[in-house]
């Protein structure tokens, strides 16, 4: 027992409708309305402090739902009501640190979950996937640890460890982690990261490119050669459409030569780091072996560049007939919506997965542990974003800086999607919504806990 743990007394959780100002395509489908979910905990520790803590996360259907026989209207009703039950479920807890706390509501999330199917015959025939369990439950957990950082003597990432801890990592990892703490795969928190930019299967790629019938926002640069003027980015992600080993090759090259030219001409050393995510779209892992196959005859200089694929293909991890090693003999690939269950890491690693894309909106608890797992067994790691605005945004950005990865970049989306959205969030984190010379520069110090 600590004299930090917490205890929570009250949860409020409110929902507000966001329109993106540009439509995020994905291989499931195309975002252009969510919601944005806010959770604030009040909570008190051991020795009668109180404390609040806020969580904020969006509640993306089109990502972590992808049940094509309900609308985006269905499944956003059905992740806000397991929200409220997740709340419910949260007021009047026993005293426990954040991790303990974090462990307890993932499980208490999926029985919830399974709870609401039996009252929603929606849900009898589509399962909620625990992936979007874990999207509405991200939100309450990172409440809990903000609430326990502003317990804390010393700042929240510092605090990971048995001096305030209960438990070691064997707790949520196993038997092989005894003795271990999460500060222990921690590093100084960063005060730059550099940004990475996605580029769509529909961006325009230069001005000839737009298409005068769809134009963009006036304060958003309409193509990629613009957003490099403006940005001066070195590092892109690219979505694949995933139809056709021609056609998304031929994009790689696309786009590695434009970004390419648009860095050259903006005066942007290096060249253009990339990675590519077909977002589940390749049924068989020889087919993303076919496009790096085309890649490298036509300009071996896109897979020289090429840092990493992300999520080729299906998430279920019980459908696969093939693995994954041949592709990560290649370029490393790391898994995204398969990872869903702590307990699937060393089965995911078996199938030839050569890491993880750690997410703050599956939880920070369970990214915690994920990325604490991928670091001790040498994974290749990188940090991912889904297209957070405001606090998500802060919290996913300081939870990056505090990360040993491999690909040492932040993917900062909301600048392309979102960036008009939580305006009074923005303004109290100045910094975190500021891209100069590619790069976020952090203010000298945290808050007392995520943000």
């Amino acid at each position: 027992m600590k004299a930090t743990d917490i205890r929570v007394e009250t949860v409020e959780v409110t929902f507000d409708d966001e329109r993106l100002s540009v439509p995020l395509h994905l291989s499931k489908g195309v975002i252009e309305a969510i919601t944005y979910a806010t959770v604030t905990v009040h909570a008190c520790t051991r020795s009668g402090a109180g404390v609040q803590g806020t969580g904020a996360i969006l509640l993306s259907d089109v990502w972590a739902f992808p049940a094509p026989d309900l609308d985006h209207e269905e499944k956003d009703r059905l992740m806000r009501r397991l929200c409220k039950a997740i709340a419910a479920w949260l007021e009047d807890d026993p005293y426990e640190d954040p991790i303990q706390k974090g462990i307890r509501l993932e499980q208490a999330a999926v029985e919830l979950a399974g709870q609401l199917a039996e009252e929603e015959p929606l849900l009898r025939s589509t399962p909620m996937p625990r992936l979007a369990v874990l999207n509405c439950m991200a939100p309450f957990d990172a409440a809990l640890h903000d609430a326990w950082g502003a317990a804390l003597p010393v700042p929240l990432y510092v605090a990971y460890t048995a001096d305030y801890l209960n438990e070691d990592l064997s707790a949520g990892l196993g038997a092989d982690f005894a003795g271990r703490y999460p500060a222990d795969y921690l590093d100084p928190r960063r005060r730059t990261l550099s940004v990475q930019h996605v580029v769509g299967f529909n961006d325009a790629l230069t001005a000839t490119d737009v298409d005068p019938q769809q134009p963009a926002p006036a304060d958003l640069p309409a193509d990629l050669t613009s957003w490099i003027e403006r940005d001066r980015l070195r590092y892109f992600k690219l979505k694949l459409r995933g139809q056709s080993p021609v056609e998304d090759a031929g994009r790689m090259i696309e786009v590695y030569t434009a970004a390419s030219l648009a860095m050259d001409a903006a005066g942007v050393a290096g060249g253009p780091r990339l990675s590519v995510d077909p977002n589940e779209a390749y049924q068989k892992a020889d087919t993303m072996l076919e496009v790096l196959d085309r890649v490298a005859v036509v300009k071996p200089q896109v897979l020289a560049a090429l840092d990493y694929i992300e999520q080729p293909t299906p998430r279920d991890l019980e459908a696969y007939t093939d693995t994954l090693h041949d592709v990560a003999a290649r370029v490393p690939v790391v898994v995204d919506e398969s990872l869903d269950d702590i307990d699937n890491l060393d089965w995911i690693h078996r199938l030839g997965w050569s890491g993880l894309a750690v997410k703050t909106c599956k939880g920070h608890t369970h990214s915690l542990l994920a990325y604490c797992w991928g670091r001790q067994h040498g994974l290749y790691l990188t940090l991912q974003d889904l297209t957070n605005p405001g606090l998500a945004l802060v919290h996913s950005v300081n939870f990056c800086a505090h990360l040993r990865l491999d690909v040492d970049c932040f993917e900062g989306n909301y600048r392309q999607f979102m960036p008009l959205s939580r305006p009074r969030e923005q303004a109290a984190h100045p910094a975190y919504f500021q891209v100069t010379d590619g790069q976020l520069t952090l203010p000298p110090a945290m808050g007392s806990g995520l943000y």
